[in-house]
């Protein structure tokens, strides 16, 4: 019996370790393959930024531009501080629990973890306001966009949120007084991360990004050196 029960053991260690190597193997090769492969940063548009900190990925906005003025959805006073309501927000989109219970990764708990991984609906917009843009402790590169581009870019953006019944944004507390967490929709799961959703959104604004990718590599490898 304890023969059988190591045999089956031997068999689930090595289905999952080729489960996860065929996972890695398929982010890498999204990521290498772009789509919008012709698009180029025009000299004069609208600049944003692509950052990471090494594990997420989010897209630096204005609040205000002669295209989109995010202040009629994201408002000052949903901040406890609106003295930290800046010029620019950056927007990212992800898995509730790991959110709210995962400031930093030692914090990960297996249940979020796990419920990342296989699948849930329980899912947030996370936004930090920005002085234009301030130093900040991730990674960024800038880019500029056309107009064109930036309103299919924020169209992308805007069913993300979840209203209320009378068409209003549902905004919790984030990690500090800069930041906050709006409530969403959406299915975020192994195969729809946070940086798919980044990518997915450039991509659907005709920007040149990967075709798949779940890791944050995958979205800052088509994007230039911050100017």
């Amino acid at each position: 019996m304890a023969t059988l029960s190591l045999k089956y053991l031997k068999r689930s260690v090595f289905a999952l370790g080729t489960m996860v190597l065929l996972y890695l193997l398929a982010a890498l090769a999204g990521s290498i393959i772009p789509v919008n492969q012709q698009w180029r940063s025009p000299d004069n548009g609208i600049e944003l930024f692509i950052e990471t900190n090494g594990l997420h990925t989010g897209i630096v906005m204005p609040i205000q531009s002669d295209v989109h003025d995010w202040s009629n959805l994201i408002r000052p006073e949903h901040l406890s501080d609106p003295t930290r309501y800046g010029s620019h927000i950056l927007i990212g989109w992800g898995h509730e629990g790991v959110y709210r219970n995962t400031q930093h990764w030692k914090d990960l708990r297996i249940k979020d973890a796990a419920s990342a991984t296989f699948g849930s609906r329980e899912t947030l917009i996370h936004i930090y306001h920005l002085k234009y843009p301030q130093d900040y402790p991730h990674y960024r590169r800038s880019f500029e966009v056309r107009e064109d581009e930036y309103r299919k870019l924020v169209a992308a953006i805007l069913p993300r949120f979840a209203l209320d019944a009378s068409g209003q944004p549902e905004p919790s507390e984030g990690y500090g007084t800069g930041d906050l967490f709006y409530k969403s929709q959406g299915h975020y799961s192994a195969f729809y991360t946070c940086n798919n959703w980044t990518s997915d959104v450039l991509n659907q604004a005709g920007i040149r990004t990967a075709l798949w990718s779940p890791f944050q590599g995958g979205v800052m490898r088509w994007f230039p050196e911050t100017r």
